[in-house]
């Protein structure tokens, strides 16, 4: 099975996993046009120091969208920044999740079954 997402990184001088929250909650409330509860999970990534899976609450269900982190010290000095000076965050979020919200899909599966009756709704 395969999945499409989205990624997105930031970095600048001293951004905190405040403005990461901040940053996460506000895309969120743009894409779908109103606050939907969500929460922020303790998860692993490899390249981030923080990292967290982001539900959001849709048909009464909590619904995992994206994972998000600050960026691990180790991959700005990689790249040639300080991390002592700069400090950064990045997400990735599913394509699939999303338009199960935006087109109220009721299951995933749907995407990928291939049904043409299912898909020349959109």
């Amino acid at each position: 099975m395969y999945f499409i997402s989205v990624e997105s990184a930031v970095c600048d001088e001293y951004l905190t996993f405040a403005d990461l929250k901040g940053t996460i909650k506000e895309f969120l409330r743009q894409m779908f046009g109103q606050d939907l509860p969500i929460r922020f999970r303790t998860s692993y990534f490899p390249f981030t120091e923080l990292s967290a899976e982001v539900d959001l609450q849709w048909n009464g269900k909590w619904l995992e969208v994206l994972g998000c982190g600050t960026v691990d010290p180790n991959v700005l000095k990689a790249v040639g920044l300080d991390p002592e000076k700069y400090t950064g965050f990045a997400a990735g979020f599913g394509v699939e999740r999303f338009a199960m919200v935006l087109y109220e899909i009721d299951d995933i599966r749907r995407v990928y079954a291939s049904d043409l009756r299912f898909l020349r709704q959109f």
